[in-house]
């Protein structure tokens, strides 16, 4: 699964972070090479805007970065940055899951337009319908001529809705669904490579907690896209692996 991750990230062309000390330039995290474009090109215009929302808020987190100046770097624990990488990967998880069901919605949502009107095909006398029908629509508390705009009106809206509305809305039983890892190997996944990015010596040995490094907000930014990047791919992954083989439930 790491393997077919990583092809991914090779196919849009744009190399991995390596382990964080060979990014390291006098305590400072050096990224020369952006790729941010690319980074973002795996995502649909709606998914970017969240994670542009998502860069923001890090972004913003304690005034910390300033977007606009590039020499100025703030210093952050290790073990700080490697959890906001983990929660990225997490984050473009997500993303992926709620996007595909926004869309397959609204690809139901369009199927229902194609439909023909309920009734469609059905023949009824004009005089039984003009006898019977007043009646029935009376029982609904609707006059007729507000039934069709408002069916018109509530297909309208499921077509419109915007992905970033559609996950505000989401439940907590929606919410956890979308957000949850599906399998164990995902999360032994994530767990391995966010200690092979961040640990001291690439292994599973222990963060220092005291332990600072200098971050400019583009060598943030350029992390925080390749972890959503990482998430979208990893969704793709797990759910093509789970299809030949069995993979253990998380």
């Amino acid at each position: 699964m790491y393997m077919m991750v990583v092809h991914k990230f090779s196919e849009i062309g744009v190399p991995m972070v390596p382990r964080l000390s060979e990014c390291m330039n006098n305590g400072r995290l050096d990224m020369r090479a952006s790729n941010d474009r690319e980074l973002e090109s795996v995502h649909s215009l709606e998914t970017l805007e969240m994670i542009r929302e998502h860069l923001s808020t890090i972004r913003d987190w304690r005034g910390k970065f300033d977007a606009t100046d590039n020499r100025t770097a703030s210093r952050i624990p290790r073990l700080q940055l490697g959890r906001v990488y983990a929660a990225s990967i997490m984050y473009g998880y997500f993303l992926k899951s709620a996007s595909l069901r926004h869309r397959l919605e609204l690809d139901f949502a369009l199927t229902d337009e194609d439909l023909p009107p309920l009734g469609y095909g059905i023949r009824i006398p004009l005089h039984e319908f003009q006898r019977r029908g007043s009646d029935n629509v009376a029982v609904l508390g609707c006059p007729t001529d507000r039934i069709s705009s408002l069916y018109q009106g509530s297909r309208r809206s499921r077509k419109t809705e915007e992905l970033r509305g559609y996950v505000m809305g989401f439940d907590s039983e929606a919410l956890q669904r979308c957000a949850k890892l599906k399998s164990r190997e995902a999360v032994n996944l994530i767990e391995k490579h966010s200690w092979a990015l961040f640990g001291e010596d690439g292994g599973a040995g222990r963060m220092e907690d005291d332990e600072v490094i200098s971050v400019t907000f583009s060598s943030l930014k350029r992390l925080v896209l390749e972890a959503v990047a990482f998430g979208s791919f990893l969704w793709d992954v797990e759910r093509y692996v789970d299809s030949i083989y069995s993979l253990k439930e998380n």
